[in-house]
């Protein structure tokens, strides 16, 4: 079941109904005259993968925060979400709590600080299981992944007419992956000057720690992209990534979802044999011990592309 709306105010809505539907009210009633007010609050909340598509059964645990280092306490509650990624917990004393959601085969997710508050009801933004937790992080509808290629295009269009540093390093941003490593952008970036963009996932890549899905996405997009202007770093980049043997994160869905088991090192040298008209005999789904041979005729191919320029 999937749970894609187009506008703000629909997913708003949406999610409401959700809630309800688990039997979870928009707010806690108003008291009655002379009845005693509420001393404890509610949490609610709902669990969804980063396609937003729920996330059954996932297991929550609510804990009483404390400060760094203190031994951890027992939780102050635990139950498992519906089959439509919805959960609520009741009958909460007001403060500051640590919630944490589970569910294999997604990897431990960092716990988020939720409040509870007296005679109210929390209803949280919807928690998002990631396949590389941490940062850098963006939500599933600010992604190229959750938008329209049309909504897609219009947001390439604008912050590379801006063109500042903010604007490019947004764009970068967006484009971090939520499905896979791989991104259809013959529709979005026709026409248009991505040198800007290439140079910041370039730099991107070679001043930060990427996981490897995120490490993959920026790689294969700059295969994609890189032209003339851009393609004596982006080969520098793509050379120095062939011996990048981390495997990409294991995917809940199953083998059928396309690369998700690649070493990061395939999609390098297949964004280099792109620009270079060939493979090298790489080995696919082999690591870059097994591909020795292969990296160093690369290497030695793109010094004679270079010797040759100076001839």
């Amino acid at each position: 079941m999937r749970f894609e709306l187009p506008g703000r105010r629909r997913r708003i809505l949406g999610l409401a109904g959700l809630l309800l539907a688990a039997g979870v009210g928009p707010a806690l009633p108003a008291q009655q005259p002379g009845t005693e007010p509420k001393t404890t609050g509610w949490v609610c909340g709902l669990v969804v993968d980063e396609t937003f598509s729920f996330v059954a059964e996932a297991q929550i645990s609510l804990l009483p925060r404390v400060e760094p280092g203190a031994p951890e306490p027992a939780p102050v509650a635990q139950l498992a979400a519906d089959p439509h990624g919805a959960f609520c917990i009741r009958d909460l004393a007001p403060g500051l709590y640590q919630l944490r959601v589970a569910r294999p085969p997604w990897p431990i997710q960092p716990p988020r600080t939720v409040e509870a508050r007296a005679g109210l009801l929390n209803r949280l933004t919807p928690i998002e299981l990631e396949l590389e937790p941490g940062e850098p992080r963006i939500s599933f509808h600010e992604s190229f992944d959750g938008m329209s290629p049309t909504e897609a295009r219009g947001v390439m269009e604008r912050l590379l007419e801006r063109g500042d540093a903010t604007a490019i390093q947004e764009l970068a941003r967006r484009l971090l992956p939520k499905r896979g490593p791989r991104l259809d952008l013959s529709r979005l970036v026709l026409g248009l000057d991505t040198k800007p963009l290439v140079l910041e996932l370039i730099r991107q890549l070679d001043t930060a720690y990427l996981p490897p899905l995120k490490t993959a996405r920026y790689l294969f997009v700059i295969g994609e992209l890189a032209d003339a202007r851009t393609r004596d770093l982006a080969m520098n980049l793509f050379l120095a990534r062939l011996r990048d043997s981390r495997r990409l994160p294991p995917s809940p869905y199953g083998a059928g979802n396309s690369g998700q088991a690649e070493f990061v090192s395939d999609l390098a040298i297949g964004a280099l044999a792109r620009s270079a008209g060939k493979d090298f005999g790489w080995k696919y789904g082999q690591p870059p011990l097994q591909n020795q041979k292969a990296i160093q005729a690369a290497n030695v191919w793109w010094q004679n592309e270079l010797d040759r320029r100076q001839r």
